[in-house]
């Protein structure tokens, strides 16, 4: 890298570092004391596909660990199976739209007869309706955290991320989970479900409308393409879709590099998954 380069690389730095305390600043709040965990491993159940044939034959792989289950997880019928400790949404869909949060949180409010730590956002107390839903149950203990995006120098970065103010830019649900875990006692924290094969489900019509095939374990094989709806709800072009899976694998690298500061290894136990940060362990 020549002169130049290395400063102006200095520079951006410099600049994402000021933008990630403006953030946190304006964004973040207290977060929620975290819970002390018995096991010292956790398995994170991200939703994709191969998630399926993990549960149903390894499933003395997933005893004696700690689960965080995400997003629809409660819709299955390994939620209740399972019996995760943890839960973690991340998408704003999930508050912002009626459909979502009548079958996420009308799921956790019904099936949920077991302590369970249930992680969302700060940005998602905003919403009374979901609150009012999950205040039912008794065993779902609602705990705040910060999803604010943060950028920059390692040394701020790390720190920002020990102290819950913020996670690495939160594109989808596996990155704040991580964060999550990190930050709790956990030596070793496994990925299953983790496919991310979404490239070859990408299609474009000749309407020019993006379509994409977001397949879950839970769907039985019955998913069908759709456009991507964002925040704003409008519907995402390829370029925005494209942009998301760029910083979510980069994302991974990022949390790999903390991970290893803090001692502690993430292991994708995914089969096929595309994930490319993480070591690989077959079942």
């Amino acid at each position: 890298m020549g002169k130049i380069e290395s400063i102006k690389e200095g520079l951006g730095k410099v600049t994402q570092d000021v933008m990630s305390l403006v953030k946190v600043c304006l964004l973040s709040r207290k977060a929620s004391a975290l819970p002390k965990p018995r096991e010292e491993e956790m398995v994170i159940l991200a939703n994709g596909p191969s998630l399926q044939t993990t549960v149903s034959s390894h499933r003395d792989f997933l005893e004696g660990k700690a689960l965080m289950a995400v997003n629809f997880f409660a819709v299955s019928e390994e939620f209740t199976q399972l019996k995760p400790e943890y839960y973690l949404i991340a998408d704003p869909l999930f508050w912002l739209l009626d459909d979502s949060r009548e079958k996420l949180f009308g799921a956790l409010a019904s099936k949920t007869d077991w302590p369970m730590n249930f992680f969302v956002p700060v940005k998602a107390f905003k919403d009374r309706r979901w609150q009012q839903m999950i205040a039912k149950n008794p065993n779902i203990k609602v705990c705040r955290y910060n999803s604010t995006p943060i950028e920059g120098s390692r040394r701020l970065s790390h720190m920002l991320y020990r102290h819950g103010l913020g996670v690495p830019r939160p594109h989808n649900v596996l990155i704040p989970s991580i964060a999550k875990a990190l930050r709790m006692p956990f030596h070793r924290i496994y990925l299953a479900g983790a496919d991310h094969s979404w490239l070859p489900e990408i299609t474009v019509t000749d309407d020019n409308e993006v379509l994409m095939n977001q397949k879950h374990f839970y769907d039985r094989g019955k998913s069908k393409a759709s456009g991507v709806k964002q925040e704003n709800l409008n519907t995402a072009r390829l370029h925005t879709i494209l942009f998301h899976m760029y910083t979510v694998f980069k994302a991974y690298f990022t949390l790999r590099e903390y991970a290893g500061s803090l001692g502690k290894e993430i292991v994708n136990i995914t089969p096929g998954s595309y994930i490319d940060a993480f070591r690989r362990q077959k079942l």
